[in-house]
């Protein structure tokens, strides 16, 4: 604690002693000060564009500026940026992201977008984050909603939604080399080229290769879970007309590394520590086109198909999943206070299953859909700066058939520097292969007679349930500072839980079946405050804090459902402060803390709450070339973050890492 509070100084302190030194007068943190941030526009919100400071959600913005000051090697290192975000690291490779609660490394409430792409799984509804992997510097911002979005983006859009928006292909032309070396992420590099096709089409392509070490177990032993992933892909740019725009854009992985688990065996001693590889490949192909209709209305159509393939045989086999998706939108204004935006949409989902003794699925593969249309109308109430939106979406769905996401949303721009909102929603997660089709051996006690633990899909499994009330601020009280407060209450209803039956008796050992229903409520409440003060055009200091209260029990009706999530995986208080500066002689540097409280998950060990910090010191040699020295989780030499995944016995820990990246443009 005491080198960390000589950090927390140093990230206050140091730039401000190194504000009286005079940079080059070339050199500046960005080209917008605080008010021009304000304007950034952003589309997730209200899927048209809009200036941050008239959304009515709790929306922040990730920009590529924050990503590269950050030192982020991955997106996941990139979402601990957005206030409000658990983002929690449980291996080398596996991630416990999610917002508002319900934190798991299977998170299955919290949608996440590449360009449009979702990368949601309908198999278990969550993301593997090991395989979401965007060259970082073609980002151009990423936007994170905070609390539900389903009326625009459609059923698991219930605790918040992840918007990673990546740059045209005109604003990465030439040539960009990168590298890294360090201690955890051991080597990688990334090959890009872009450039004019022609008058009217820009082009990249790309490839890209990692490897991280495996992460250390709480004792100091490796665990072995490295990861080595090649991927590549381009993007293409086309203006057919002034009106028109086109866009086709793919990605192919293939990605390797170790897993152990304790795994269950049908015969004694009914278990075994099991060393694995992870094997995992796919790809994806986006096309988007769009045309102006005039200057307030746009008519787009989008379309993707994606391919993975995941094997972990001792496990569940091997999974193969096909997904396509279509889906047209039109924006217009109707009689100068309605700005209306409806589209129509439909998925089809195809996966194939081989099981294993653990975890199989009946049937073993199985073909699902999604039809969907949904309208929002923003409506101008006056000169006075209230602005009501109201807006639903239907989706039917091969599980749980029709369900209905309404939202009501007020806005009261008090001044051009001070905005109020508030919001009702309503949204759903709906079911997965996970809840209606699995057959899982959890756990095997010595008898005699043995006892098995099983747990069983439920075809009658209903969506899960959540009403939401938001009410928000975002201002500007005085020059210089940012302000983005945020307070929320989560309802949520037919939640998922295990349900006991009655024992029976197979092949000499009895069996304790476990049903999943939709038997266990839970409640969340809570809040984000997010400050960003620019000192000067070339210092500037974020923090944030955000805390969170959740609670979920079974019915009144079935006390003896267990629930299956753990409110306690939920830290109560996150904080974070961020330090950014630009010297002279070209060099930026910055500095950040954050700060985590303890998790006490009921039947295994506590994990401790934390404080860590990051550093990083980039200097641009020369025009085109760049340097940094990265580090990270600096003030302990492991720490745990979060409790081991399904089957996983060692509770794995972070370590203290530095790294030496290289960037090369030509």
């Amino acid at each position: 604690m005491r080198r960390a509070t000589l950090l927390a100084t140093a990230a206050i302190l140091l730039p401000v002693a190194l504000a009286g030194q005079q940079p080059a007068p070339d050199q500046s943190l960005g080209d917008l000060d605080i008010t021009q941030l304000a304007r950034i526009r952003v589309t997730s919100v209200s899927r048209r564009p809009e200036p941050i400071s008239e959304a009515a959600a709790a929306v922040f913005v990730i920009t590529r500026e924050d990503i590269e000051r950050s030192g982020a090697a991955s997106l996941p290192e990139a979402l601990r940026l957005a206030p409000g975000l658990e983002v929690a690291r449980a291996g080398a490779r596996e991630w416990a992201i999610s917002a508002r609660g319900f934190n798991e490394v299977t998170s299955n409430k919290l949608l996440v977008l590449i360009d449009g792409r979702a990368v949601y799984s309908p198999l278990f509804a969550g993301v593997f984050w090991d395989v979401q992997d965007v060259v970082l510097q073609d980002i151009d911002r990423i936007e994170v909603i905070l609390g539900p979005g389903a009326t625009l983006w459609g059923s698991n859009a219930v605790n918040g939604v992840i918007n990673i928006i990546t740059r045209p292909a005109a604003e990465t032309t030439g040539g960009l080399a990168l590298a890294h070396v360090g201690t955890e992420d051991r080597v990688g590099g990334t090959v890009q080229y872009g450039g004019a096709l022609g008058r009217a089409v820009d082009a990249r392509a790309y490839a890209r290769y990692l490897y991280q070490d495996p992460a250390d177990l709480t004792t100091g032993d490796p665990a072995p879970d490295d990861w080595r992933m090649g991927q590549g892909g381009f993007r293409l740019d086309a203006r057919l007309s002034p009106r028109d725009n086109v866009t086709l854009q793919g990605d192919v992985y293939v990605a390797r590394g170790g897993e152990r688990q304790q795994l269950p065996t049908p015969d004694p001693p009914f278990t075994a520590l099991t060393a694995y590889d992870v094997r995992t490949h796919g790809g994806n192909l986006l096309g988007h086109w769009s045309r102006r209709l005039s200057g307030a209305s746009e008519l787009s159509a989008r379309a993707y198909v994606d391919r993975n393939v995941r094997d972990q045989a001792p496990y569940f086999g091997r999974a193969a999943l096909t997904t396509a998706d279509v889906e047209v939108q039109h924006r217009f204004i109707l009689g100068g206070r309605h700005d209306i935006v409806w589209g129509l949409g439909a998925r089809l989902n195809a996966d194939d299953i081989s099981g294993a003794y653990p975890v199989s699925f009946e049937p073993s593969s199985r073909t699902t859909h999604l039809v969907t249309g949904f309208l929002q109308d923003d409506i101008a109430l006056g000169a006075n700066g209230w602005h009501l939106t109201l807006g639903t979406k239907l989706e039917h769905n091969s599980f749980s058939g029709l369900e209905v996401q309404p939202n009501v949303r007020l806005l009261w721009q008090l001044t051009p520097r001070h905005t109020l909102w508030s919001a009702v929603s309503r949204a759903v997660r709906i079911p997965s292969r996970v809840d209606t089709d699995i057959f899982e051996n959890a756990v095997t006690a010595p008898g005699p007679p043995p006892v098995t633990a099983v747990v069983e899909g439920n075809d009658d499994f209903a969506a899960e349930r959540l009403i939401a009330y938001e009410l928000g601020y975002r201002g500007h009280p005085v020059r210089g500072l940012a302000l983005d407060a945020d307070l929320f209450y989560n309802d949520y209803s037919r939640i998922r839980a295990l349900l006991p039956s009655s024992v029976g008796r197979v092949d000499g050992r009895l069996v304790l079946p476990f049903a999943i229903v939709n038997d266990a409520t839970a409640a969340s409440y809570g809040g984000t405050l997010a400050a960003t003060w620019q000192t000067t055009r070339r210092m500037r200091l974020r923090a944030s804090y955000t805390y969170l209260h959740s609670t979920i029990e079974p019915d009144e009706s079935t006390p003896n459902a267990l629930p299956d999530f753990v409110a306690q995986l939920n830290p109560r208080h996150e904080a974070a402060l961020r330090s950014s500066f630009s010297l002279p002689a070209a060099v930026d540097l910055d500095l950040a803390l954050r700060y985590v409280s303890a998790l006490h998950p009921p039947a295994i060990p506590a994990i401790p709450d934390y404080l860590q910090g990051d550093a990083r010191v980039a200097w641009s040699v020369r025009p085109g070339l760049r340097v940094a020295l990265v580090g990270q989780d600096l003030l302990a030499p492991r720490h745990a973050e979060f409790r081991p995944g399904p089957f996983e016995a060692e509770r794995r820990a972070i370590e203290r890492r530095v790294r030496l990246d290289l960037e090369w443009r030509f």
